[in-house]
């Protein structure tokens, strides 16, 4: 039977989602272990997204099998208790077989959280940002709409360039400015790797003015992309993983 998990965590104890073969702590690694203790099997999970070191996620989902029926109420319980608590595993439900917690999502909305106010309790959940009035929302907004209006983006991420595909679906991006906070929301059918902390990372030069919309074009249409990712991991956050109805048992 294959089980699908829902949780949430703050990535920023962790050094991202996947596995990694050296001893730094990670999301599926914590989850693997905890799962194996209570089900007295090795369990293998995969998450429907790589979150990258220190990013967070509000809403995620992971699939793992297992021959036997397990009792939900008993293995929440036993699972809070035992794993870290950045994580809160929230359900557990069964679902087809041929669903795949990473490929059988239809789409992922992330978010992006810049502050203007310091506050030392939540300062690894937002990127704090003292110059308030620095960053043109307008001319990010801009930005935006110029990048996403493609589907190949493999000019903006840092994937494997030995990949077969590259295309995205973006629905839509904006920026918005709301009280002491600013926020980025995208949402797409799929994401390359560390793709939109680069994106971001544009906006933000072309917010300070630091580009142009006129150099973001011809760096487009020249192939021409190199940008660092200088914006912090801890402020990104995937907000929501939407998929069918008819993947329940």
């Amino acid at each position: 039977m294959r089980y699908f998990i829902k949780l949430s965590y703050n990535g920023y104890y962790f050094k991202g989602w996947q596995k990694q073969n050296n001893n730094n702590l990670t999301i599926e690694e914590e989850i693997e272990n905890k799962i194996s203790i209570i089900l007295n099997k090795k369990i293998n999970i995969i998450g429907a997204s790589r979150t990258d070191s220190g990013v967070h996620a509000k809403l995620m989902f992971a699939h793992f099998d297992y021959k036997n029926t397990i009792n939900k109420k008993q293995f929440l319980y036993k699972i809070n208790l035992l794993i870290s608590s950045y994580i809160k595993i929230y359900d557990l439900f069964k679902v087809k077989t041929n669903v795949h917690a990473r490929f059988s999502a239809i789409y992922r909305i992330y978010k992006y959280i810049i502050g203007y106010k310091k506050n030392p309790f939540y300062k690894n959940l937002y990127w704090y940002w003292k110059y308030k009035n620095k960053l043109n929302i307008n001319l990010m907004n801009k930005a935006i709409n110029i990048i996403i209006n493609r589907k190949n983006f493999i000019l903006f991420s840092t994937t494997n360039k030995k990949l077969n595909n590259y295309n995205c679906n973006i629905y839509y991006a904006y920026w918005k400015k709301k009280k002491q906070y600013i926020y980025f929301i995208i949402k797409s059918n799929r994401f390359l790797r560390k793709m939109v902390r680069f994106i971001i990372s544009i906006c933000i030069e072309i917010g300070l003015k630091k580009i142009t919309i006129y150099d973001l074009k011809n760096k487009i249409k020249n192939k021409n992309i190199f940008f660092n990712i200088n914006i912090p991991p801890y402020g990104l956050y995937l907000k929501k993983i939407k998929y069918n109805k008819n993947i329940l048992l």
